[in-house]
């Protein structure tokens, strides 16, 4: 094969948490790339899967690795993605140091969360820390938000309970704020086409296939499991849910947690953050503009194409060809 005929190198850090799967997945159905990965646990089951489907594996901890591993790994790449946990985010630095070092073409940090201005959520602070290190240190980019996932957004029964589908019963504000949404399983897709596109190099792009409301998630459940799945609604009134938020504020690390998903559904659910137009006003640019040829599914077609089991965090799922 010659020269011009080898296809980029992209690497992946975080490739077997949920949306890091997705991503590697998405790459290998592309065909576009060559593909590295890079874990801290190879005995979990994806790592073995990808190896068998060419991607190549390197071991390292993002906490403890040396700039010189990070050096190695990432020599001859084009692109690296991080998919990271909230721990490693700070970690992204290093890697950021290590691609500008070996001359890496673009970056694609962990966002791959709904779009939030400064100053609302902690966790969405410290990514876009992360962005100002990146432009400050001179290195290509590509942020990637998405509409928060239709599989965390779904109702189902009570009696179908899992952690995930017993948060989503939560009822936050007025009910009638628009946010944006994503179906998880083609975020692997997206990220394929964004990456190869020059148009999206040092910008920040925001992904979305429909925007809902709390009540419209609502209606769209008693349209399918009958009006007494509204006995399952957990309502919160205003006074409750700031003064939890704020008390989950100054709760330091322990209250961590609760501090994240408080703001999430702050700014998701109170302050309507996670749309369009204002992704667009933020300086992001809106995915489906740029590929008016993809025709995803509206959020009420992804409900009526849904079983009766809620959502758990998948393990790999086997379908590349």
């Amino acid at each position: 094969m010659s020269q011009t005929q080898i296809k980029p190198l992209v690497v992946v850090f975080g490739a077997t948490g949920e949306t890091g799967q997705r991503i590697v997945e998405g790459l290998l159905r592309s065909k576009a790339f060559r593909i590295a990965i890079v874990a801290r646990d190879l005995s979990k089951p994806a790592v073995s899967w990808f190896a068998e489907q060419g991607v190549a594996i390197h071991k390292a901890d993002l906490l403890s690795v040396t700039q010189e591993r990070l050096e190695e790994i990432l020599a001859g790449a084009e692109t690296a993605i991080a998919a990271l946990l909230p721990n490693c985010i700070e970690a992204q630095k290093k890697i950021a140091d290590a691609g500008k070092a070996v001359g890496i073409k673009r970056f694609v940090p962990n966002d791959f969360g709904p779009s939030c201005p400064k100053g609302v959520m902690i966790l969405q602070d410290r990514k876009l820390a992360i962005h100002e290190y990146i432009e400050y240190i001179g290195l290509g980019h590509t942020y990637i938000e998405i509409g928060w996932w239709m599989q965390l957004t779904v109702i189902f029964p009570a009696h179908m309970n899992s952690v995930t589908a017993d948060m989503v019963r939560n009822f936050i504000g007025t009910g009638d704020v628009p946010f944006a949404v994503t179906d998880e399983f083609h975020i692997g897709d997206y990220v394929a086409r964004i990456i190869q596109d020059e148009r999206t190099l040092n910008k920040k792009v925001f992904v979305w296939e429909d925007e809902v409301t709390q009540n419209q998630v609502w209606d769209l459940a008693v349209k399918k499991y009958g009006e007494g799945i509204l006995k399952t609604k957990k309502v919160h009134s205003d006074e409750d849910f700031f003064r939890t938020l704020h008390a989950a504020k100054a709760g330091g690390p322990s209250q961590m947690m609760l501090r994240y998903v408080y703001e999430y559904w702050d700014s998701l659910y109170q302050r309507g953050d996670n749309t369009l137009a204002k992704a667009k006003a933020n300086g992001a640019i809106d995915f489906r503009a740029l590929y008016p040829d993809i025709k995803p599914r509206t959020f009420a077609e992804f409900v009526e194409g849904l079983g009766d089991t809620p959502y758990v965090p998948p393990q790999l799922e086997r379908t590349i060809e």
